[in-house]
């Protein structure tokens, strides 16, 4: 298994971990410091109080702000706090999302596309598969699995293929930060 592990300087980790959607039975919310409003489109939205369950399906949507994931389906999974009024289920936060097929995380200053993701709470980390391509700028980092934990927004890319010179292996491509005309030593 080959490994990448970005900097501290990564702004990644930091935007995934702080821009994933969350939802309820029958409301979305964000664990996120923003306050924003959500707004989730889809070409169909099915809610299943029982199982604290919402499905979006349909080139599913989800924005806050200037932070867009995107996937053919998003599945939001709430913890059951128990019988709640008339008897039904009572769902309380949201413990798992589950972002479908198709799956682009899309910030002001990176992007990350998969095929699957998943947050989970319990874990603190978003886990994004299937030909994973982080981009930044220029920057480009390619790699089977990017995992992220949250509360410390350390990531580590693998990839399941190993030894040098094998195609498949975790990629990156960075570019140095370029020095403008107004930026540049004065020459003597």
């Amino acid at each position: 298994m080959t490994r990448w592990t970005p900097t501290a300087g990564s702004a990644l980790a930091l935007a995934l971990a702080t821009g994933l959607v969350c939802g309820g039975a029958a409301r979305a919310q964000v664990e996120t410091h923003s306050k924003a409003p959500i707004d989730i489109t889809a070409d169909q939205a099915e809610v299943s109080n029982a199982r604290c369950q919402v499905v979006w399906r349909g080139a599913a949507e989800a924005i806050q702000e200037k932070t867009r994931l995107r996937a053919d389906t998003l599945t939001v999974y709430s913890r059951s706090k128990g019988e709640g009024a008339n008897g039904q289920p009572s769902c309380g936060g949201a413990e798992r999302i589950e972002a479908e097929g198709h799956v682009y995380y899309v910030t002001p200053d990176q992007n990350a596309r998969g095929d699957h993701a998943v947050y989970s709470q319990a874990s603190d980390q978003i886990v994004i598969t299937g030909d994973v391509v982080v981009v930044q700028g220029q920057n480009v980092a390619r790699g089977d699995k990017l995992t992220i934990t949250v509360s410390t927004h350390e990531a580590t890319m693998e990839s399941n293929v190993t030894g040098a010179g094998k195609r498949g292996r975790v990629r990156a491509v960075f570019y140095p930060d370029k020095a403008t005309p107004a930026d540049a030593p004065a020459k003597p």
